[in-house]
């Protein structure tokens, strides 16, 4: 793999992972970056990054990505990085999705949507750059709906929105 990903994900094993012998494999590690970048981007969206926003990231990437809580604030600060660097959706999402499971893709899709609503509230931007990552991944569209309908009903919000 080569890319954004590639230099990002040697950063990251030289910071996290001291000792060679513990590094994840490489798909490990790019899951866990492609997913705090989206999750990242898709918080920015707005223009307001909110705490809500930012603990969601970290309950995901906790639970979700296995990140063991002793590298999660490194981890943030690295996913915080990488999604400054105003990454290329198209060539960030293609580069990530090819070797995705299609589950894996509505996974993201509705974390993604944690995110946009951990705030009690979905913003039309949020919904606009998740609808984007939903088509760069292919994922189809009653797919994203049944996704965003999922989550809005489990943050309890009005589902006569966007």
């Amino acid at each position: 793999m080569a890319g954004f990903l590639d230099k990002f994900r040697k950063k990251i094993t030289a910071s996290v992972w001291k000792n060679e012998t513990d590094v994840p494999q490489v798909k490990n590690i790019d899951d866990k970056i492609a997913l705090g970048v989206l999750l990242w981007v898709v918080a920015e969206a707005d223009n307001k990054f909110l705490p809500e926003e930012e603990d969601e990231i970290k309950e995901i990437l906790l639970s979700s990505a296995k990140i063991p809580e002793k590298d999660i604030l490194l981890i943030l600060a690295s996913v915080r990085e990488a999604a400054r660097e105003r990454i290329d959706l198209y060539t960030f999402t293609h580069e990530v999705s090819k070797n995705l499971p299609y589950s894996v893709k509505i996974s993201i899709i509705e974390a993604l949507f944690c995110v946009a609503c951990s705030d009690k509230e979905l913003d039309e931007k949020e919904v606009g750059v998740i609808r984007k990552i939903s088509g760069l991944f292919h994922v189809a569209h009653k797919d994203f709906i049944n996704a965003k309908m999922k989550v809005k009903k489990r943050f309890k919000l009005d589902s006569f929105d966007f």
